[in-house]
């Protein structure tokens, strides 16, 4: 990302030949001289200037103006004294690795009557303290740079968590800024999707309004990632790259696309490719083919969006989708967000790190209301039979897994025939017991923990609503089973032993879940029992439950509730 244009710089430096340098610095600019490369390469000083741009707005600092102190009488044009030409590569290199965390430095070499100068963009982070590698923090403070105080720190540190970085608008930028045939398209498609008619349509600056591309006419930040001109995104924000692998699983390679531009052509791309590899398979059971999709569209779809809104725009990186035949895995830049981990991504309350971004894409109705793209991503691989989807931090990235895996005809046709009477809870019931017919309730609500607030209840709602399922209940615990008629449906090979006080143990858990604790006398009346004695001999044997005093004081409870 480059913080001033090339004009800009040239401005700047031909303003150093009239007045004196150091009038000219502000909290953005900073001019510098080296003798030579190899002074630049060890300074730390450089290393401090970075850190206190970063750390404020941002900023360019020009090497090869001399400072106006040192200069004689005046003669302000001696300051522009210029610098070698050299590797901007390695320049931007030496620098990020004198910075904790790396930031996107961006080196460029500007021509002046005749004279190279070193243009060092320095974007601002505002998701971290940028620091030097011998762990000083810095600040801009007017026209110079110094050390943060540890409260300083304090503060900055405590208003990192609500910035967003794509809702900041462009002063400089207007509609010109935007790819006029991704605008049109997307215009087309928005007005389809709000079922517009034609005579009734907005004009083409009420639709960028309206999804928050546009502000009062200055083009916003995820304006111009969502429709952008390639070479305004590459200018003003920074290199933003997007990879399609596709290859066997012996690791042959069919596709490998590389590309950068702005994420409405990068959205139809990824789709284009994503159907392309994406064949149709036939499921058969029952002597009855079942046609089907070795992924499942919208589970991919959530996913691809999934790493367009939550990737962190303030580093370059490349969002990449690795397909194998056996599994589709989505990478994007940036670690997880706002509390969220991979061990709670299902049941966390949704963070966005670029909240006006996903303003945009669910006012484009490309993503939906926020929470809803795990749980989709879920359906769409449990309905195949298939594992939840994997979510890892690796190296700053965060990894998504989606499995490509055999399909389980008995799952995949049930879902089929009746997708409206399936929910992501029921699948992962269904999912749990094929094979093995039976599950402890507990070990089914850590399954489904965080998807509903009462996990005994959304158990209970699941079986009421499928008839293949059934609660009971042993001395052991309160179990979820295949009903014996479907057991060799879904291939249970264990199925469950049962006696005739199952519907007890299964009425007694509720009735405690609900209650927290009942006397003997309580569950005598409960179970329709003739006397207490005969309840403590079956609560005795019923290990999930645990006793609290004795005699007619005593108290039962759930050894631990759901």
């Amino acid at each position: 990302m480059y913080m001033k244009s090339e004009e800009e710089l040239k401005r700047i430096i031909e303003a150093c030949k009239y007045i004196d340098s150091e009038l000219i610095e502000s909290e953005e600019l900073e001019f510098k001289e080296f003798s030579a490369l190899s002074s630049l390469h060890n300074s730390k000083e450089l290393a401090e200037e970075a850190s206190a741009l970063a750390n404020k707005k941002g900023g360019v600092i020009i090497i090869g103006i001399r400072d106006g102190g040192n200069v004689e009488k005046q003669q302000w044009e001696t300051q522009l004294v210029g610098f070698e030409f050299a590797d901007t590569i390695e320049i931007e290199q030496r620098i990020k690795g004198k910075l904790k965390p790396q930031i996107d430095v961006k080196a460029q070499y500007v021509n002046f009557e005749g004279k190279y100068f070193l243009a060092i963009h320095i974007p601002t982070r505002r998701d971290t303290l940028v620091s030097t590698s011998s762990g000083k923090t810095c600040i801009r403070d007017g026209r110079s740079s110094r050390p943060m105080t540890p409260e300083e720190i304090r503060l900055a540190v405590s208003g990192l968590v609500n910035y967003d970085w794509t809702a900041e608008t462009m002063d400089q930028l207007n509609v010109n800024s935007l790819e006029g045939e991704a605008v049109g398209a997307a215009y087309l498609d928005y007005c389809v999707r709000k079922e517009y008619q034609e005579d009734n349509r907005p004009s083409t600056n009420a639709f960028l309004e309206a999804i928050g591309a546009t502000t009062n006419g200055c083009v916003t930040k995820s304006g111009l990632l969502f429709l952008g001109k390639r070479e305004e995104i590459l200018k003003w924000l920074g290199t933003y790259e997007y990879r399609f692998t596709w290859r066997n699983s012996s690791g042959e390679l069919f596709k490998n696309d590389v590309w950068d531009e702005n994420l409405w052509n990068t959205i139809e791309r990824t789709k284009h490719l994503f159907n392309k590899c994406n064949h149709e398979v036939s499921v058969s059971y029952a002597g009855k083919d079942y046609p089907c999709q070795r992924i499942d569209n919208i589970a991919f779809h959530e996913c691809f969006m999934n790493a367009l809104v939550h990737r962190d725009y303030s580093i370059e990186g490349m969002v990449v989708v690795d397909y194998n035949y056996e599994r589709m895995i989505v990478t994007n830049p940036g670690i997880f967000y706002g509390g969220v981990t991979a061990e709670n991504i299902n049941r966390h309350q949704p963070r966005h790190r670029n909240k006006a971004l996903a303003k945009l894409l669910m006012n484009f109705q490309l993503v939906d209301r926020a929470g809803m793209g795990v749980k989709r991503m879920g359906f769409g691989s449990l309905a195949y039979g298939r594992e939840f989807p994997v979510f890892k931090e690796v190296f700053d990235t965060v990894e998504v897994t989606l499995s490509a895996k055999a399909i389980i005809p008995e799952i995949f046709v049930k879902v089929q025939n009746t997708p409206e009477k399936f929910s992501l809870i029921d699948l992962i019931i269904f999912n749990s017991l094929y094979r093995i017919g039976y599950m402890d309730i507990s070990d089914l609500a850590k399954r489904i923990y965080g998807l509903e607030g009462d996990t005994w209840l959304a158990i209970k709602n699941s079986v009421k609503k499928h008839s293949e399922l059934e609660l009971c209940g042993t001395n052991k615990g309160i179990f979820v089973r295949f009903k014996p008629a479907w057991a060799t449906f879904f291939k249970a090979q264990n199925p469950l032993k049962i006696s005739q006080t199952s519907g007890k143990h299964v009425k007694l858990f509720g009735y405690l879940h609900e209650f927290i604790e009942a006397s003997n006398e309580n569950i005598t009346e409960l179970l329709g029992h003739k006397n207490t004695t005969h309840t403590s001999a079956f609560l005795r044997q019923a290990s999930y439950t645990t006793r609290k005093g004795n005699g007619p004081s005593a108290r039962w409870s759930l050894v631990s509730r759901l």
